[in-house]
């Protein structure tokens, strides 16, 4: 935590205010209170920041480094299970069809899940996910080990990942809530941006090492299985770092004294109803969408575009390195990405940079289409990476900082659906149209539909304005 500051002698009440909200940064009612008063946070306060200074928590660190090796193991899988699934037909249709049953959960358990996070212990909700996601993926490492996941019998092995992934996106529907809604409860309100920044880029640097990592394994002679069990191991990371950590959960309950006891539909539909009314919040939720459903298929579709947009043959040492370094660049950018965002002032202008950087999103994805050359794609799927992480941690941000304690929880499930719950459905579409017109082809249509919402943002600043629900300074 930051040292104690002096206080002068001849101190005002107002300056005295922010000091005590300084020491008690994380309570939200001492936060109300001194924007109620004008009072700028005392410059000492703003000076100490930096790109890493939400490190000085202890519990965001264990998170973040629990977080970071499970992440690694979990890219290592994503790499291998595209492979694993081309592999049984060739067909751009299974990758889109195994993201859609593994994915389509979410939509619709994310908000019983962001309940959940609003409603229970958080912590101990995460470690009990945790074990079960260890059996899904060792499930799959012993199945295709055991020659139960391959090409002499397509259907059959289709039929068992999609099971498997059925379960990891039911109880990832339950976990990825309570996962975005315990970042505030491990640092104090300023530290919000830089924190989730940090989070972004240990995310998003995982995606860098994942598939290099599981790259190098393969050339020394692993097996897929291999990789499989490898991110299994790799929760167990997760569970100690909660079991150590001890957030502060900050919840107001429905049957408080003077509050009228919320039924259950009222309860379920809280965050939509918040979402409604605050306008910005809204249009940074569909915001999210758009990018998911248009943005997301380059990465779906990669194995299919390394193989015919490239012409490195499935099933060579070439074909795989290929899929790995252009996942690799899109970490590394993306890595950039989110670390520049937590390097930015505390009064960055938000709203600003949003439409912008995803107009940047769907440049980069035009680009990506367009590449017939390893190199190429590489160097502009890194660029895509960060304006992608640039617009998702500070629309995560903004979402964040305005969602009340006692509804955080059910908001941050709509942006889990907007960004992870339509994926599925993104994977399905994009994947079927691949398969009809060429998987860059559908990756140029999605990055026309993505780049048109964007200029309507940019038309449209009012849309996203501060005063409408989010303050954009000191959040």
């Amino acid at each position: 935590m930051p040292d104690e500051l002096p206080t002068p002698p001849a101190e005002s009440e107002a300056t005295l205010l922010a000091a005590e909200c300084d020491e008690r940064s994380t309570d939200d009612a001492c936060v109300e209170n001194l924007e109620a008063e004008e009072v700028a946070p005392p410059q000492p306060v703003v000076r100490k920041g930096g790109t890493f200074e939400s490190f000085k928590h202890r519990d965001f660190s264990w998170f973040w480094a629990g977080a970071l090796v499970s992440n690694i193991g979990t890219w290592m899988q994503t790499y291998a299970l595209g492979i694993v699934v081309f592999a049984f037909r060739h067909s751009e249709r299974d990758l889109g069809l195994i993201n859609f049953i593994s994915g389509i959960p979410v939509l619709f358990l994310a908000l019983p899940g962001g309940v959940l996070a609003d409603k229970v212990d958080r912590r101990k909700l995460l470690v009990g996910i945790q074990v079960i996601l260890i059996a899904q993926a060792g499930a799959l490492g012993w199945l295709y080990n055991a020659g139960r996941l391959s090409e002499s019998h397509p259907r059959e092995s289709l039929l068992l990942v999609a099971a498997l992934g059925v379960v990891a996106g039911i109880f990832g529907a339950l976990q990825f809530p309570a996962w975005q809604a315990m970042l505030p409860d491990l640092v104090p309100k300023e530290s919000l941006l830089n924190a989730i920044a940090l989070n972004s880029a240990q995310f998003q640097s995982t995606r860098l090492i994942g598939p290099l990592l599981a790259g190098a394994l393969v050339l020394a002679g692993a097996g897929m299985g291999d990789i499989f069990y490898v991110n299994a191991a790799s929760f167990l990371f997760v569970i100690a770092a909660l079991w150590v950590i001890r957030p502060r959960q900050e919840r107001a309950s429905s049957a408080a004294p003077g509050r009228p006891r919320e039924g259950t539909i009222k309860t379920l539909m809280g965050g939509v109803a918040y979402a409604r009314e605050n306008r910005v919040v809204g249009v940074l939720i569909i915001s999210t969408a758009v990018m998911t459903v248009f943005g997301f298929a380059y990465m779906t579709l990669l194995p299919a575009i390394v193989d015919k947009s490239l012409a490195l043959a499935e099933g060579t040492a070439g074909y795989k390195q290929g899929i790995a370094l252009i996942m690799a660049a899109n970490g590394l950018g993306a890595m950039i990405g989110a670390l520049g965002v937590a390097s930015l002032p505390k009064s960055v202008k938000r709203h600003r940079i949003i439409p912008l950087s995803l107009l940047g999103f769907g440049v980069m994805l035009l680009a990506f289409s367009l590449s017939r050359t390893l190199w190429l794609t590489s160097v502009v799927s890194a660029f895509a990476g960060v304006a992608l992480m640039t617009t998702n941690s500070m629309t995560t941000t903004s979402i964040q900082a305005s969602a009340p304690p006692h509804l955080r929880g059910r908001v941050m499930a709509l942006f889990v659906m907007a960004f992870m719950g339509i994926m599925p459905v993104s994977g399905l579409v994009f994947g079927t149209l691949g398969q009809s017109i060429g998987p860059s082809n559908a990756v140029l249509i999605g990055s026309v539909f993505l780049i048109a919402w964007s200029l309507l943002l940019v038309a449209r600043p009012q849309w996203l304005a501060p005063g409408n629900g989010i303050s954009d300074t000191r959040d």
